[in-house]
């Protein structure tokens, strides 16, 4: 087993388990490396992924021997092999399905002789909260002064006088073991049964089953991706958070640092679009009525981001006590981008509700008033300048995508209202579109190189122009976007890559933040999208199938990765760059057959 700088695991090494409230990271090493009971966003109770030290522990392995650890297919249930100089053992860690965010379970079989289990449990109230008071009995350890957490276990401990209780897994042996998190004034039973176990494994078959229609290539990922995708679900809203973690740093040591356990508006047609080209209707309405019902209620101007049960206020601090992954500080709670203005999200949210009333989804018609003002906002303020998709912390610029998908509001407003006959000043939405559009082609172009600038007026690339094509402000084959999609190759492409395709999302040292960051996932997704809409298909399979190598060890994604070691950085897993391989090997796949339809018309009748 790898292990990084001062005992830390490798963020590529992790696995994700959750139950729709929240989500656990686990270590090659059977220890828990994260986990906020109840939401996703709550303070956590064990969070050594932040600090070896003050982070607490939750580990349950054996005193030696070797380990393996695995995903069972088409589910999110870990599963660890151990072999130890006495004995094997098999360990299934999940939390359950149709959970509450409040427990994570062990079933435990014993394979062959007898293996000696070691339990560390040392948990916390939060950030900064120190140990927790405990008192035990022979199944059971309860911390905190109301028994706030309890570790119990089917079979009784052993006392050690070198390390904490022991448990002896002998062949034939079962053993359950169970950490449960108090509701507010709750006392916890201490149930142990295996049941929970069989309905997880079945609830997650049924659901990779009957939810995702995907018959294309690359299915192994493509599935993990979606599973990934439904972890990071809230269940009681629909909301999709953006990752399971924050503060995860995007450079070894370095600041830039944020919490990503809300919701991002900018995330929404991309979300919904990969959730609708998979078969997953139920989870893409949802998130589209979340989105009608959160953005109605909060008004103009839309919020950056929302809390998952549709909060606002998440004022940015810092917590400075923690170390940080790798001494990477600040630690970070709450975000300072959700006041900015973003242009792009009031056209991600036009598209994706758009997307969902295509569907047959009727998630807005009730409040077209809404989406109407929307439209009107957009209207009104597509040209002032704005922080972008990526959340620049220095100056307002008048943003290339940020236009583009303001331009996207406007055209789906009309076609909202057109198609279903609903009252809006369609008229107006059309000379403001066509305005917009002229604009755009006159004072984002570098002339010397026909090709769409990151800004007006400025003569570098963004990895977010690779989007236009897919929005559909351009055709992929448009002679500007080709020529953009070569630049953002040549200018963000880093010199020490291990794999070609990683791209920057634009220039160090661009968005009023210090230090550097990895290649940002989701843009070489973009990329095979760019490439494959613009015909280039052989290209865009081959950086798609780069990028396959560069998957975590379970298969996930973070938002990031080094790209002189292949590393993963950035919170983690995050839900975009899944979005990203998800569209993309949809978009492959559409765009080949049309290719075949057209060179083998008789074959494709």
């Amino acid at each position: 087993m790898t292990i990084s700088n001062n005992g830390y695991p490798p963020i590529g090494s992790l696995g994700a388990i959750g139950d729709g409230r929240t989500i656990a990271l686990l270590a090659p090493d059977g220890g828990i490396e994260w986990f906020c009971p109840r939401r996703f966003d709550a303070p956590p109770v064990v969070w050594p992924l932040l600090d070896r030290d003050k982070g607490g522990s939750l580990r349950i392995a054996p005193l030696d021997g070797s380990s393996q650890m695995r995903y069972i297919d088409d589910t999110a249930i870990i599963e660890y092999l151990w072999e130890t100089a006495s004995g094997s053992a098999r360990c299934h860690v999940f939390m359950p399905w149709d959970g509450d965010g409040r427990v994570i379970m062990w079933v435990i079989e014993g394979l062959s002789g007898t293996v000696t289990l070691q339990i560390h449990c040392d948990p916390r109230s939060g950030f900064t909260a120190g140990p927790l008071p405990l008192r035990s009995r022979a199944d059971a350890l309860f911390f905190g002064d109301g028994g706030d957490l309890v570790l119990a276990s089917s079979h009784e401990f052993s006392k050690s006088e070198t390390s904490g209780p022991l448990l002896h897994v002998a062949e034939g042996d079962t053993v359950v073991v169970r950490l449960t998190a108090a509701a507010a004034g709750e006392r916890v039973t201490c149930d142990t049964s295996a049941s929970p176990l069989s309905a997880t494994l079945s609830g997650w078959r049924r659901w990779t089953k009957e939810a995702i229609n995907y018959p294309g290539p690359y299915r192994d990922d493509v599935v993990r991706s979606a599973i990934t995708l439904k972890l990071l679900i809230y269940e009681p809203s629909g909301a999709v958070v953006a990752a399971g973690t924050t503060s995860l740093p995007e450079e070894i040591g370095g600041v830039r640092n944020w919490d990503y356990r809300y919701t991002w508006l900018r995330d929404a047609s991309f979300t919904v679009n990969a959730l609708y080209q998979l078969g997953c209707k139920r989870e893409a309405r949802r998130y589209g009525e979340w989105m009608c019902r959160t953005t109605a209620k909060h008004g103009l101007p839309l919020r950056v981001f929302y809390g998952a049960g549709a909060e606002t206020e998440f004022p940015e601090q810092e917590i400075e006590i923690a170390e940080g992954y790798r001494s990477s500080r600040p630690v970070r709670v709450g975000n300072g981008a959700e006041g900015q203005l973003q242009l792009d999200s009031y056209g991600e949210l036009l598209d994706c509700v758009t997307l969902c009333e295509l569907m047959g989804d009727e998630v807005i018609r009730n409040d077209w008033w809404h989406f109407r003002t929307l439209v009107d906002f957009v209207a009104d303020h597509w040209r002032e300048p704005d922080s972008g998709i990526w959340e620049v912390r220095d100056e307002p610029r008048h943003f290339t995508q940020s236009k583009a998908l303001a331009w996207v509001a406007l055209e789906r407003g009309q076609r909202l209202a057109q198609e279903f006959d609903l009252e809006a000043d369609t008229s107006r939405w059309a000379r403001e579109a066509d305005a917009l559009r002229t604009e755009v082609f006159e004072k984002a172009i570098i002339e010397e190189r026909g090709c769409f600038g990151r800004a007006y007026g400025e003569d570098v690339p963004d990895a977010s122009l690779l989007t236009l094509p897919l929005v559909g402000f351009v055709d992929g084959d448009e002679p500007h976007m080709v020529e953009t999609i070569e630049l953002i190759r040549e200018a963000l492409t880093p010199e020490n890559s291990v794999r070609e395709g990683l791209l920057y999302r634009y220039r160090p040292g661009m968005d009023g933040v210090p230090g550097g960051e990895g290649a940002f996932a989701l843009c070489s997704f973009w990329l095979v999208e760019a490439l494959a809409s613009a015909g280039q298909h052989e290209e865009a399979r081959r950086i798609f199938e780069n990028m396959l190598t560069l998957k975590g060890d379970l298969g996930l994604f973070s938002e990031e990765i080094d790209p002189g070691s292949g590393d993963q950085l950035g919170n983690f897993p995050q839900a975009f760059t899944h979005i990203g391989l998800i569209n993309a090997a949809v978009r492959l796949q559409q765009t080949e057959r049309r290719s075949q339809a057209i060179a083998n018309p008789e074959t494709a009748s």
